[in-house]
Parts: C-alpha cells; structure tokens; sequence
C-alpha cells in the first residue's frame, strides 16, 4: 500500500493567499495599463536572459541598490522630498519621495556573476542572464 504525505492546510491557504495577491495585481495593471508600484517596470524574457527596465527620473544613480537573491530581483532607491521656498505654495504634488522597494519574482535561477546594469536619462535597464545549470537540456533518445 502506497502512503501520500498529506500537505498542511495551511500551505495549501497560504498558497492561495499568494495566487489571490498575483493575480489582483494582474488585473489591476491590466485594467488601465499602469501600476501604483515604484518605480514602473517592463520585463522581457527569454530562454537565456531577462531585460529589466524601469524608470527612475529625478534618482542619483548612487542611490539605487540592487540585489538578486535566489530567484528574486529587489531594487531599492529613494527621491528627496522638495522643500519649497519662501513664499511658494504647492499648487500639486504628484511626484513620490521616500524610501521606495520593488521586489521581483524571476522565472528561473539566475547567473549572480552575469547580471549587468546600466542607468542612462531616468532609465535603468537591468539584464539578468539565466544560470547555466538552469538551462533546458535536451535529452537523445535513441532506439533500441
């Protein structure tokens, strides 16, 4: 007789928790085509490699820090609030400050030695290149 390790009810709950938040997010960034997350980012992939691209106007390129940590990509930089000067009233602000985190889920492993980043007018453009045990194989079959 076979035994089936029964999974915890509460891997299954928090399982469902983080399929709910995913698919929330989609919908919402679907709906109007814009994301409340900062900074905003597009995101390519491929077999090989992944493009990150994310606009950051207004940051200094040394204080932005990124990190890749098992499969998870987490840019975290800040903007300075503006004071304004004497006798200057603030009509609208919509420009962010602060402290500000984007984590990312990768599709697959990632080469730590190969990820390059560049930052050039407000655009940061990250490139993540898949680690080489992560690669799909192909496999001979042959006849016997």
């Amino acid at each position: 007789m076979f035994f089936q390790e029964l999974a915890s009810p509460f891997d299954s709950a928090t399982q469902m928790n983080i399929l709910q938040e995913r698919l929330r997010r989609l919908v919402n960034n679907m709906q109007d085509g814009n994301s409340n997350e900062y900074p905003p980012i597009n995101v390519w992939a491929s077999e090989e490699k992944i493009v990150v691209v994310a606009e950051v106007p207004g940051i200094d390129v040394s204080d932005i820090d990124l990190q890749v940590c098992n499969q998870t990509l987490t840019m975290r930089t800040k903007r300075p609030f503006t004071e304004l000067e004497e006798g200057q009233a603030c009509h609208r602000r919509e420009r962010g400050h602060g402290q500000f985190t984007r984590s990312l889920d990768l599709p697959y492993e990632i080469d730590n030695e190969q990820v390059k980043a560049s930052f050039s007018k407000g655009v940061l453009r990250i490139e993540l290149t898949r680690a080489a045990a992560d690669l799909p194989k192909k496999i001979s079959v042959h006849a016997s």
